[in-house]
C-alpha cells in the first residue's frame, strides 16, 4: 500500500503502560480512551477522503462527470464542444419535418429546418457541466460518487428561432389582414344611395405560444398542423348603420312648409337632401346631419320674401285742403335667419327620429311703424298746411320734359314724417330707372352743362321746392348743398342739388323735431310750356315762425358772354348751350323762433362758380 500524506501529521506513539493525566489530576476512564481514538481515525478518514476528491474533480476539470447522459447520449468525461457535437448529431433529426398553420383565409407551411428546429445543445451542454457538482465539498463528494455509481439523465430539449418563426408568422399575418372597408351613403337627385361595408381578417394573438409549445415537444411528429384564429374586425360604420342612417335622411328630406298665418313658404325635399351630410356619431355610428350654415343661407332668400316694412299711418286730405282722415299704419316684419335656422334644425331632428312634421312657425322680428294709427288719429283733427313752395321749370329735354321733376314730388306725396324721425330725399324717393319713367336730363359735368348728362337730370328742382318748404315750416335742416352755378329760378342761396354719381351721393334731409307727425303733400302742375312743382306740409301748428335774412352777396365774378362757330349748324343757325352766371358767394341767415322764443339760427354758405356764356353758330355767318 502506497504512502499517503495526511493533512494532518499524527502525534508520537503513546505507551501501552503510560498513563495520560488530565488537569484536574485524574485518570481517564477505558470509555474515553476508546472515543478519543475513534475520532482521530475519523479525522484522518476525511484528510484521505479529501485528497481522493481533490484529485477527481482535477481529473475532470472542463469536462463532463462520468455517468451523465442526456436522454440515451452518454456525455461521461466530454469537452462541451464534444458534448455540443455529439447532441446536435444524436437529434440531427428534429429539423426534419414541416409546420403547416391554417387558417379560415388560407394556410402556409414551413420546414422545421426554416424555423430553426434543434436541439438545445447549449443549454443541455451547460446542464451536464453542472450535473454532480453542486454544494460544498462534502456536497459535491456525494454528488460525485452517485453520479458515477448510478449515473444523470438530463431530459432532451429543443428549441426554436424565435426571430425566423416571428418573421414567418408576420408573412403570415399580412396574407390573412384585410382592411375593413366602412359603409357609405351618398345623396343624388332622387334620394339616397348605401354603398355596404365589409368586415376586415386579423390573426389572433397568441399564436406564436401554441406553435411554439408544439414544436419543443420531443415526440412532436414530423408532419404538424395547427390551425390558428382569425379575428373578424368590423368597420366603423357597419352597412346597417349606413342603412339606418339611410333611413334617417329619407325622413328628414322632405317638403317643410314655412307657416305664418295664412302665408305659407315651401322649403322643398330636394333642397333640404342637399343640405344632408353623413357623419360620424357620438358612438362612432354613421349619422345624418343637416348642415345649420346652410340652411341659413337658403332662409336668406325666403327672408326677403317675407320681409315687410313698417307702413306709418298716413292722412287723407280734402279737397278743401284739410285732413279728413287717417290710413291705418301697419306692422312691418323681417325674418329672424339664425333663430329660425336653429328651429328647423331641431325640426330636422325630430323628423330623424321618426315624428313627421311638415310645417314650421319661422321666427319673425315684429318691427313697429314710427306713426301708428292711434297717434295719427289723435293728430289728424288738429293738423293744418303749416308750410308751402313752388319752383317753376321750363319743360323740355334738360329736365325729361318734366318726367324728373314731377315723378319724385308723385312718389313723395302722401308722405309722413313721424315725430323725430328725419326725411331723406333719396330713402322716399327710391331707386332712380328707367322702368319707373326717369328720363336723361340735364347736369353739370365738370363745370359745364350737359343738356342729357345724366338719368333724372333736373330732379334738383324736387329737391330744393322740398327743401325751401320744410325751412319756411321750421324744422331743423340737415343736409344741404347749393349747386355748381346759381340757377335763378331758385331762392338766391337755399337751393339743394342732390345726386347719385359713382360712390358718390348727396341728399336733402331734414329733421321733424316736434312731437307732432308731418304729411307731405306733393304736386305737379303745367301750363304751357311751363311746370310747376310744389309742397305743401300738413302738421299741428307748432307755434314756430321762421324769419330769413336777406342774402349776403360778396366777391362777385362777373360773366361774360362769347359766340362759337360750329360746322355742327347750319351756316347763319344760332344755339345758346351755356348762359352767362355770375360767379358770388352768398350767406343767408334763418332763425326759427318757437313760442316767441329763439329756438335756433343758422347760416347757409353758399359758393357759386362763374359760368361764361356760350352760343354756337353755324359757319358763314360771320363772313356775311
Amino acid at each position: 500500500m502506497a504512502d499517503i500524506d495526511y493533512p494532518f501529521a499524527p502525534g508520537p506513539p503513546i505507551a501501552a503502560d503510560t498513563e495520560t493525566v488530565i488537569a484536574d489530576g485524574s485518570r481517564p476512564s477505558v470509555r474515553g480512551r476508546f472515543v478519543g481514538a475513534f475520532a482521530i481515525g475519523i479525522l484522518a478518514a476525511i484528510a484521505l477522503g479529501a485528497g481522493a476528491l481533490y484529485a477527481y474533480d482535477r481529473q475532470f476539470e472542463g469536462r463532463v462527470l462520468p455517468g451523465v447522459h442526456v436522454g440515451s447520449v452518454d456525455l461521461s468525461g466530454m469537452t462541451p464542444d464534444q458534448a455540443r457535437t455529439a447532441l446536435d448529431g444524436a437529434y440531427a433529426g428534429l429539423g426534419e419535418g414541416s409546420l403547416t398553420l391554417e387558417t379560415s383565409a388560407g394556410s402556409r407551411s414551413f420546414s422545421f429546418a426554416d424555423l430553426g428546429r434543434r436541439v438545445d445543445s447549449e443549454a443541455l451542454v451547460d446542464d451536464a457541466l453542472e450535473a454532480g457538482r453542486s454544494g460544498d465539498l462534502l456536497q459535491r463528494a456525494v454528488g460525485n460518487i452517485r453520479t458515477a455509481i448510478n449515473g444523470v439523465t438530463l431530459e432532451p430539449k429543443v428549441t426554436l428561432d424565435q426571430d425566423a418563426l416571428l418573421a414567418e408568422l408576420d408573412m403570415l399575418a399580412v396574407s390573412v389582414r384585410r382592411t375593413p372597408v366602412n359603409a357609405t351613403v351618398t345623396s343624388t337627385d332622387d334620394g339616397f344611395v348605401v354603398e355596404y361595408g365589409r368586415d376586415g381578417h386579423q390573426l389572433a394573438s397568441g399564436s406564436s405560444a401554441a406553435i411554439r409549445e408544439a414544436l419543443t415537444a420531443l415526440d412532436a411528429p414530423a408532419e404538424v398542423s395547427i390551425p390558428l384564429s382569425v379575428l373578424s374586425i368590423q368597420p366603423n360604420v357597419t352597412s346597417m348603420e349606413a342603412m339606418q342612417a339611410q333611413a334617417a335622411a329619407e325622413r328628414i328630406a322632405a317638403d317643410l312648409a314655412l307657416k305664418a298665418g295664412d302665408e305659407s313658404w315651401t322649403i322643398n325635399a330636394a333642397t333640404i337632401r342637399s343640405w344632408i351630410t353623413f357623419n360620424p356619431g357620438p358612438a362612432g355610428d354613421c349619422q345624418a346631419t343637416v348642415d345649420e350654415a346652410r340652411i341659413a343661407t337658403h332662409l336668406g332668400g325666403i327672408a326677403k320674401k317675407i320681409q315687410r316694412p313698417a307702413r306709418d299711418a298716413s292722412f287723407l286730405v280734402g279737397r278743401s285742403g284739410g285732413v279728413v282722415g287717417v290710413t291705418a299704419a301697419r306692422n312691418g316684419r323681417r325674418l329672424d335667419t339664425a333663430a329660425t335656422a336653429t328651429r328647423l334644425a331641431q325640426v330636422f331632428a325630430i323628423r330623424a327620429s321618426g315624428t313627421k312634421l311638415e310645417a314650421v312657425q319661422p321666427v319673425l322680428t315684429m318691427i313697429e311703424p314710427r306713426l301708428t294709427t292711434e297717434e295719427a288719429n289723435k293728430s289728424a283733427p288738429l293738423m293744418r298746411r303749416i308750410s308751402k313752395w313752388t319752383t317753376y321749370f321750363p319743360i323740355g329735354i334738360k329736365n325729361g320734359f318734366g318726367a324728373n321733376i314731377w315723378i319724385p314730388a308723385r312718389l313723395i306725396d302722401g308722405y309722413v314724417v313721424a315725430p323725430g324721425a328725419t326725411f331723406d330725399f333719396w330713402k322716399a324717393v327710391g331707386p332712380v330707372t328707367r322702368e319707373r319713367g326717369f328720363r336723361q336730363g340735364g347736369a353739370i359735368i365738370n363745370g359745364k352743362t350737359e343738356p342729357q348728362g345724366a338719368l333724372a337730370g333736373g330732379i334738383c328742382s324736387c329737391s330744393t321746392t322740398l327743401f325751401n318748404a320744410a325751412l319756411r315750416a321750421g324744422f331743423e335742416m340737415k343736409a344741404r348743398r347749393n349747386h355748381f352755378y346759381y340757377i335763378d329760378r331758385y331762392p338766391l342761396g337755399l337751393d339743394a342739388t342732390v345726386f347719385i354719381s359713382g360712390g358718390s351721393v348727396q341728399t336733402m334731409s331734414w329733421r321733424n323735431d316736434t312731437k307732432y307727425p308731418v304729411l307731405i303733400r306733393g304736386k305737379n302742375t303745367r301750363s304751357g310750356g311751363s311746370g310747376y312743382v310744389t309742397f305743401e306740409l300738413y302738421s299741428v301748428p307748432n307755434n314756430r315762425r321762421v324769419v330769413i335774412g336777406n342774402p349776403t352777396v360778396r366777391n362777385v365774378r362777373y360773366a361774360s358772354d362769347t359766340i362759337q362757330y360750329t360746322n355742327s349748324l347750319p351756316p347763319g343757325r344760332s344755339e345758346r348751350i351755356e348762359y352767362p352766371v355770375d360767379g358770388k358767394q352768398v350767406w343767408r341767415t334763418v332763425t326759427v323762433y318757437e313760442n316767441g322764443k329763439m329756438l335756433r339760427r343758422v347760416t347757409y354758405y353758399s359758393n357759386y362758380a362763374r359760368i361764361t356764356g356760350i352760343t354756337l353758330v353755324g359757319r358763314g355767318h360771320a363772313a356775311s
